[in-house]
């Protein structure tokens, strides 16, 4: 985050001087921005698993004639993979929040800075959390009561918006 500030900074220095940046800044920027290219681009080339992205919700959002609905904003989270788990396999408190887990983690993975994620996984079942300070967030049940559920099959890519709104009022 430091070096995308220094870079944006050393722009705009250069823009608004008629400068050049140092040969050292100019290198060390495009370097992170290649590295910051190269990890998305891996992360988003999959050819069997889950894409998706998180989003996140807040505030009052009951119609208003005085205000437009906010929208849902693209935020950064690790998300947490886990075997297909039933809300009878956690504890959970208002029901949103888990811990003691009893199923076991497939595997975690953290979103870009506007939500987006992408994880090769095998085919089956699998649910669904984000990292948050109560505990892991999530919030959708089946039919079943299978929470935040999400089927992977055989050389597909499942895509999936996962709403994190714990903090919004309807």
């Amino acid at each position: 985050m430091g070096k995308l500030l220094l870079i944006g900074l050393s722009l705009l220095l250069t823009v608004c001087n008629g400068t050049q940046g140092t040969s050292g800044q100019e290198s060390e920027a495009q370097e992170s921005q290649q590295e910051l290219k190269a990890q998305t681009g891996q992360q988003m080339q999959i050819k069997q698993g889950i894409r998706g992205q998180i989003l996140w919700e807040a505030g009052n959002q009951m119609p208003s004639p005085d205000a437009p609905p906010s929208q849902p904003r693209g935020i950064e989270r690790t998300v947490y993979i886990y075997e297909l788990t039933n809300s009878s396999q956690t504890t959970s408190q208002d029901g949103v929040f888990h811990t003691a887990i009893q199923t076991k983690r497939i595997t975690q993975v953290k979103t870009d800075a506007n939500g987006n994620f992408a994880v090769q996984l095998k085919p089956g079942r699998y649910s669904l959390f984000t990292k948050e300070e109560q505990g892991l967030y999530a919030n959708l049940l089946d039919g079943e009561m299978n929470i935040s559920p999400v089927e992977v099959r055989e050389g597909e890519v499942t895509t999936v918006e996962f709403l994190v709104n714990y903090n919004a009022f309807y």
